[in-house]
């Protein structure tokens, strides 16, 4: 049997992305900030696909899923009923945003204990460990931290995360950017140290669009981390690919 080709649909907060995966392996993605059945539907007419794998925290009025639904062919919905290579070990499965499990299951890995952190529009650092998903943390991402200084206070400028970042700031915006990226960069690494209080041998993966700009202060900061931009996509894949074996199983 060859390698599956899968499109995977990951909506968060802020954007959509879609990419095309033979077997694990990354061929396509794209990003995009408008939720629009047309940006898969760019992909589905210059590939041939064995399924979809698709999952939702936003806001998908524009009825993306249903679009791709149409299309015929074998379609999973990560949702609270959908069966998992993983035990999640969490009061309500319920309220568990499917994208936290995706990327649980994106990096899980046998015998290993991995602290998956998700920092886009909101912080998730999730525990995965000895096949179970052991729960998590949310807060909020730089972006809400930046604008949450500025709208709440009556003069405190709009900064980014871009530029100086001394470890005392020497003005106001420096002062504001050192105290949201670093103090984010010491939760990160206080829930390591916690979690490796309990795991030998415990790796941090980093996804989501601050990734990049947390990872090498952590790692100055003496955590082993590492980037991993396709923990969700992988994740789907694998949930497929599961769900897929379990048909296969119960039809035999």
């Amino acid at each position: 049997m060859g390698t599956s080709t899968i499109l995977t649909i990951d909506i968060g907060n802020t954007a959509l992305k879609a990419a095309v995966y033979e077997g694990e392996r990354l061929v396509q993605s794209v990003v995009s900030g408008v939720v629009s059945p047309e940006v898969p539907e760019a992909l589905m007419t210059c590939n041939t696909f064995d399924g979809i794998a698709y999952c939702c925290v936003g806001d998908d009025s524009a009825g993306v899923g249903e679009s791709l639904r149409g299309y015929g062919l074998p379609f999973l919905k990560l949702d609270a009923g959908t069966p998992l290579p993983i035990e999640v070990d969490y009061d309500s499965r319920g309220s568990l945003g499917v994208d936290r499990v995706a990327a649980a299951v994106g990096v899980a890995s046998p015998g290993e204990a991995v602290l998956v952190a998700d920092a886009g529009t909101a912080v998730t650092i999730d525990l995965v460990a000895d096949g179970h998903f052991r729960g998590g943390n949310i807060s909020p991402g730089l972006k809400l931290r930046f604008r949450s200084l500025n709208a709440f206070t009556s003069r405190l400028p709009l900064v980014g995360a871009e530029g100086e970042l001394p470890v005392w700031g020497h003005d106001t915006t420096t002062a504001i950017r050192a105290g949201v990226v670093r103090g984010l960069v010491a939760e990160l690494r206080a829930a390591f140290e916690a979690a490796a209080a309990g795991h030998d041998a415990l790796r941090m993966t980093l996804t989501g669009g601050d990734a990049e700009i947390l990872a090498p202060l952590l790692s100055q900061a003496g955590v082993p981390v590492s980037v991993d931009s396709q923990a969700v996509g992988r994740g789907l894949v694998r949930i497929f690919e599961y769900n897929k074996q379990l048909d296969q199983r119960l039809q035999g």
